[in-house]
């Protein structure tokens, strides 16, 4: 998020669906940024403080091509302890920063209300790669489910051979009747010091859909599938859960 660039403090965090980024037939891997934030509300303020100053923030950037989400911890560790995670996502780099000067020159009263409202501890932009399409549109209320780990690529492996095995279990799970979105994550900036080579994230339309994404797993015992196309390539953690919201979104 563009929000707090002046008052921004860098750790580590976790996004996400918009345009969909494949690697070229006949090019290189095309990337987006996609920008975190890892924020709490302070003392007496909530959501719907928070909206007041989203919608501001969606006006700001009129129909600049962008979107932002917001997702809530479900499933997690201590260390994911915030209170919500803010997205924003742009279809390239050149896009984000005429976004992001917009910001800087025009939006000092909304950056102020969202200091007054909420503080981040972590903010840091990813490059995005796609790695499945999604299949249907979001349910009518806007919200998701995304799930998040961190994969490490071995040693002495490029991570082209280890997106290159991520890719060939997606496109068995598409073949199998098992359809979700898949996305990859990069840092770029404001981590430091990251123990990952990038972020998996898997999209779901709702709760039924991750439900039935692990019973399909369970009864084509496609774990042992996954291990067989990714072992001594790439290892990811278990993976934490988010339930997502769609705010607004012009790409």
């Amino acid at each position: 998020m563009k929000r707090l660039l002046l008052a921004a403090t860098t750790a580590a965090c976790t996004l996400f669906m918009g345009t969909g980024l494949t690697f070229a037939q006949d090019g290189p891997p095309q990337f987006a940024p996609v920008e975190l934030w890892a924020c709490d509300y302070r003392d007496g303020m909530d959501q719907g403080d928070l909206d007041d100053v989203l919608e501001d923030l969606a006006e700001l950037g009129g129909d600049t091509p962008n979107a932002i989400r917001m997702l809530y911890p479900y499933l997690r560790g201590p260390q994911q302890a915030m209170d919500f995670i803010y997205i924003e996502t742009w279809p390239n780099g050149s896009t984000m920063g005429r976004d992001v000067n917009n910001y800087f020159e025009n939006g000092a009263d909304v950056s102020e209300a969202w200091n007054d409202t909420v503080e981040c501890s972590a903010s840091l932009l990813y490059g995005r790669l796609m790695i499945n399409q999604p299949s249907a549109e979001p349910d009518d209320d806007n919200n998701f489910i995304l799930t998040v780990s961190d994969c490490n690529v071995a040693h002495g492996r490029s991570n082209g051979q280890a997106i290159g095995a991520i890719q060939r279990y997606n496109e068995y799970r598409v073949a199998n009747g098992s359809d979700i979105t898949t996305l990859l994550w990069f840092p770029v900036y404001g981590g430091g010091g990251a123990e990952f080579d990038f972020k998996q994230v898997h999209v779901y339309n709702d709760y039924q859909h991750l439900g039935d994404s692990f019973q399909w797993v369970v009864d084509n015992e496609a774990y042992a599938v996954n291990q067989d196309m990714t072992d001594g390539l790439v290892s990811c953690d278990e993976a934490r859960v988010y339930i997502g919201n769609n705010v607004s979104n012009t790409l």
